[in-house]
């Protein structure tokens, strides 16, 4: 599974300490044949977001099959423990995923980790099949596929890179995160259904079969258009070092990584927690949770397609800028008021969507091509150590005070954060 052109590394996909790429930390990566055609024209690239789409609909299944199943079969604090399975793995090796990310080729890595996957979830239908099941079989399979998950994550996180020009890369970003919101807004229903027709097996086979989907895509579709400049051989510890030692001299990636990371402590408690409560406190119904957060994934894929539309000429430091004004609409989430909601949860949608593309973009075409695996673990690590903290803080807060109070206060940072981060001379520099 070799890439076609890359002529400079060994039989394992390393890079060799002779390539000049692997020893400048600022190499972009090298062009491989011709241009990469228009996007529009582009059926590979097309090939690909559609197969990650279909992926993310077959995660979106199982995620809510898994959590009626927990409820419904295990106690609330088995139940809870079961559901975060794959969270711990997941932080423990995302790290390690950014090394092997930066040192090996990407499509190997990629093609293994979601062949193993399928692989877990076809062992766990079969298993459910003939009997065994319970709170070990759950555990086990949420602790392997959050490994997998771990380890390949970062190199995910690289492959649009070796793929389109730097110019294309906040479309081809738009695009994803369009297919991944429209494949979650329909896989979730989808899940429900399935458990209940068929059982957590089907829908175990479902994602199983997705997975199966997107390694094939990438092994007999995907070819990567740019060789990336890839870390010479070092100790795990020493190429960690080195990521951080880049982070440290490099202002601007520093500070995207830094905002990104910080972004969804404010936005993620309000979203799974902060609805809930508003409408259990307003005595609205069910209904209005699943219309408040249909309102928020429309107004992300609003927010994407206008972002991708319309090029602006400091990316970044607009996307913090929109992400100031989320902030008040986060605020205005905890106003006991149906319409307020709706219309708060909307924009709170368009903000996210335009302001994802914006920076992803942005951060593609800054994060220095030799640590982007390392660099993007760092801002995975961030999401999974933060946010777990951000939303019982969240329930905490409004406990004692109010949703509104909680909502304002979380609100009000997101805006005093993203402010800062929208003036600092790192970020106005990017264009």
């Amino acid at each position: 599974m070799s890439d076609a052109g890359e002529v400079t590394t060994t039989t394992t996909g390393l890079a060799t300490t002779a390539d000049p790429a692997a020893r400048s930390p600022h190499a972009e990566p090298t062009l491989l044949g011709a241009e990469p055609p228009g996007l529009t024209r582009d059926r590979m690239v097309h090939t690909w977001v559609a197969a990650m789409a279909l992926s993310w609909f077959g995660d979106a299944v199982w995620t809510v099959a898994l959590a009626w199943t927990a409820v419904h079969t295990l106690s609330p604090a088995t139940a809870g423990v079961v559901l975060g399975a794959e969270t711990l793995p997941q932080a423990v090796f995302v790290l390690v995923g950014g090394v092997i990310a930066d040192r090996w080729d990407t499509r190997r890595i990629l093609v293994t980790g979601r062949l193993f996957q399928g692989a877990v979830l076809l062992g766990g239908a079969a298993a459910w099949g003939t009997g065994v099941r319970g709170a070990p079989l759950l555990l086990t399979m949420g602790v392997l596929l959050g490994t997998a998950t771990g380890l390949t994550l970062p190199a995910g996180s690289t492959l649009a890179r070796q793929l389109v020009r730097p110019a294309d890369l906040a479309t081809v970003s738009g695009w994803n995160q369009i297919g991944g919101r429209v494949a979650r807004l329909l896989g979730a229903p989808a899940g429900g259904l399935a458990v209940a027709a068929v059982g957590p097996a089907g829908a175990m086979l479902a994602d199983a079969v997705t997975f199966v989907a997107i390694a094939g895509v990438l092994a007999l579709v995907v070819r990567p258009r740019y060789r990336m400049p890839r870390a010479p051989h070092a100790s795990w510890a020493a190429s960690l070092r080195d990521g951080a030692a880049y982070l440290r001299r490099d202002e601007s990636a520093r500070l995207l990584v830094l905002g990104l990371a910080a972004l969804n402590v404010f936005v993620s408690p309000v979203i799974a927690l902060g609805i809930a409560l508003r409408v259990r406190e307003s005595g609205w119904g069910p209904a209005w949770l699943g219309a408040a957060e249909a309102a928020f994934a429309l107004g992300a894929i609003a927010g994407s397609v206008v972002s991708i539309r319309r090029r602006v000429g400091r990316p970044a430091q607009a996307g913090f800028a929109v992400l100031v004004a989320q902030g008040l609409c986060i605020a205005a989430t905890g106003i006991g008021s149906r319409i307020i909601l709706m219309a708060a949860m909307t924009l709170v949608g368009v903000a996210a969507g335009a302001a994802s593309v914006w920076l992803s973009g942005t951060y593609q075409r800054t994060i220095a091509p030799s640590h982007l695996g390392r660099v993007s673990s760092v801002s995975s690590l961030g999401d999974m150590a933060l946010v777990p903290l951000a939303i019982p803080a969240f329930g905490a807060l409004a406990t004692a005070t109010s949703v509104l109070t909680a909502a304002v206060v979380y609100g009000a940072a997101m805006s005093v954060l993203c402010l800062w981060f929208a003036t600092r001379p790192g970020i106005a520099r990017l264009r």
